[in-house]
């Protein structure tokens, strides 16, 4: 028992200094019976001496520092107080260091999990995936008792095992005792000498990383790539001090974003973790590029870098830097005032180009974007318009899909080329991605039949996103505060679509009610029209029956004409309106169960007045408008 620190014979009285001093001390003694142990193997097998020496090289040394900060926070990670912490040597000791986390607890934790430690231990994983960039999932070792056990918390879920006792109970110490806590002791040192890119990490970050370089590895057919770290800038290398702060989500879709440069050129470098089910945004990108759509960002560089971590990948993308969001570009100079010609003219720039872009994306590339939000259009400072974060995009899969059509042949040839690059089933994510549109989306800017529940889409709905805003971006140069603005209080989403549906139902006064009180004519002549065409046709105000019927006609496409190019008219009115008719899903959205709909009322009024007049409407429309749109979920994230 020579080698069996004497604080680990008794129950752990408390978590503090000693205990740290005798793991620490437990650790050092488990490498050198390791290496005793595999020299012992090594003379029985009457190796020579000199190649037995050499197994003291061949079990790791500890390359971490181990410390107790229970009395005191981490320092840069916002008030945590961690047990113990297993810090990379030779950098500070600050939360973007932290390797491992031990939890310690006195009384043995269960299974399930208590809600409170388990609360505990989350947070403390997300604040890991807030601060460490390189993050490919959180381990920490459990003690509880005298048992230790490791959790492992990814992007999709968290998963515990147990790796046996780390002291014992008992007054009396047992051979079978020593040995369990050996074999406990042997587990820790194994997994807490794995470098960081087998534990942890995409890449080796044991020493202060600034620079990251990707390498295609698969070949040249093969988007697969590796990333490795360095200290030092290479001509390939991309600088990632410049992390552009962000709503981190504790668990799903997560994206870091870098301002930096790469070959001279000022980039923006995104990671992203999507799950391996959904369409990477990368492909997304390839299937825009070879239709030859306007209006997306340049790409410097693309890759995947991991295939499937537990349910997600990882993927890599390093496009050019397009500007600022639309709402600081319309608040900067001169454009900032509601009345001036140059707002007017921004305005349109920005609504012809987005229009342009949406429209060649779903005619030509089969694409619907599906979150049009604030943060996703971006003008540059000579008022170029790009729309970027196409990773919530949908691919549609037309149903009729004709063998003898050279074009639709061709283009499934390229879906399925781009599929077996980025290493995903077409098939399964095309049926997700039709799971998800009455999913996806930034709520506050989502489309009223899909706030609804709507279980298809079209490019009317990003349309409508790019209405609210426009909406939005002019209202923040009067206030910043969105509850003020009854158009914008976001509570819930049949709240806000019973609220915008009665706000654009007044055509003289639904401007106000966004927060725009006063502007030019001719902006206020852009923003009537676009709500025109996509809340009035012959019917009137088809605003609350979209809530109802998703199918409902928009208004009149010529509308749009003052605004967009001639060549985006075309594919807006190309094959009879097709391009703004939402798309049927190929499977069936899981099924919601219905309320009893109101038996009158201002909503119930106008859609029969629009049935009584309208002779076109289904037999299945009909079945629909009796369903109650709203699910069980009032408030719903990205997914």
């Amino acid at each position: 028992m020579a080698d069996y620190p004497e604080q680990l014979q008794t129950p752990i009285s408390q978590i503090g200094r000693n205990f740290v001093s005798s793991l620490a001390t437990s650790l050092g003694q488990t490498r050198s019976r390791l290496v005793n142990l595999m020299h012992d193997e090594a003379m029985r097998h009457n190796e020579c001496s000199r190649k037995a020496a050499r197994h003291n090289q061949l079990v790791p040394e500890l390359v971490y520092e181990v410390a107790e900060y229970q009395a005191k926070e981490i320092p840069g990670s916002s008030g945590h107080k961690m047990d113990v912490v297993f810090f990379y040597a030779h950098q500070s000791m600050n939360i973007n260091n932290v390797h491992i986390i031990v939890e310690a607890k006195l009384a043995g934790v269960g299974d399930p999990m208590d809600e409170k430690t388990f609360a505990q231990i989350a947070d403390y994983q997300y604040c890991l995936w807030k601060k460490q960039r390189t993050r490919a999932f959180v381990p920490v070792f459990l003690v509880h008792g005298s048992q230790l056990d490791l959790v492992v918390f990814t992007r999709d879920r968290w998963y515990r095992t147990g790796l046996g006792p780390i002291c014992h109970e008992r007054q009396a110490v047992c051979t079978q005792d020593i040995k369990k806590v050996r074999l406990t002791m042997a587990r820790l040192y194994y997994l807490i000498t794995l470098p960081p890119e087998s534990f942890g990490h995409i890449c080796d970050v044991s020493q202060e990383q600034q620079h990251l370089r990707f390498a295609k590895i698969a070949g040249e057919d093969s988007i697969v790539a590796a990333v490795t770290s360095s200290c030092e800038h290479s001509a390939d290398s991309v600088d990632i001090t410049g992390y552009v702060e962000r709503f981190v989500h504790p668990r799903g879709r997560l994206a870091h974003v870098f301002k930096t440069t790469f070959r001279m050129q000022k980039v923006i470098l995104k990671l992203s973790w999507t799950p391996v089910d959904r369409t990477p945004e990368g492909a997304i990108y390839e299937v825009l590029e070879s239709a030859g759509v306007e209006g997306i960002p340049r790409l410097f560089g693309r890759g995947l870098l991991k295939e499937d971590v537990f349910g997600f990948r990882l993927e890599y993308l390093i496009l050019e830097d397009c500007g600022k969001q639309i709402g600081d570009s319309i608040a900067s100079g001169n454009q900032g005032k509601l009345g001036c010609g140059e707002l007017y003219n921004a305005v349109k720039d920005v609504v012809g180009q987005t229009l342009r872009c949406l429209a060649q994306a779903r005619v030509k590339a089969n694409i619907l974007h599906r979150d049009i939000s604030m943060g996703n259009i971006m003008v540059s400072r000579d008022g170029a318009v790009k729309i970027i974060d196409w990773g919530y995009a949908k691919v549609i899969d037309d149903a009729s899909f004709d063998a003898s059509d050279e074009a639709t042949r061709d283009r499934r040839v390229l879906l399925d080329t781009i599929a077996k690059r980025w290493r995903y089933d077409s098939a399964k994510v095309l049926q997700n991605e039709d799971d998800h549109d009455p999913l996806t989306g930034t709520p506050l800017y989502m489309s009223i039949p899909v706030l609804a529940g709507a279980k298809k889409r079209g490019l009317a709905d990003d349309i409508e996103s790019l209405f609210y805003v426009i909406l939005h971006a002019l209202t923040k140069l009067q206030t910043t505060r969105d509850s003020a603005v009854c158009g914008f209080d976001y509570h819930d989403n049949k709240t806000q679509v019973m609220v915008r549906a009665g706000c654009l139902a007044l055509e003289k006064h639904f401007l106000h009610f966004f927060g725009v009180s006063s502007c030019s004519d001719d902006l206020r002549r852009l923003l009537c029209d676009l709500r025109k065409f996509l809340f009035v046709n012959s019917d009137g105000c088809i605003a609350s029956g979209l809530v109802i019927d998703p199918d409902t006609p928009r208004g009149a496409v010529d509308l749009l004409q003052p605004y967009v190019d001639a060549n985006t008219m075309r594919l807006l009115l190309r094959k009879g309106e097709a391009a703004l008719t939402p798309m049927k899903s190929a499977v069936q959205v899981r099924s919601i169960e219905p309320l009893d709909p109101p038996a009158s009322g201002p909503l119930v009024n106008n859609l029969s007045r629009k049935r009584a007049k309208s002779t076109e409407l289904t037999e299945s429309s009909s079945e629909k408008s009796e369903e109650d749109p709203f699910g069980t979920v009032s408030k719903r994230p990205k997914n």
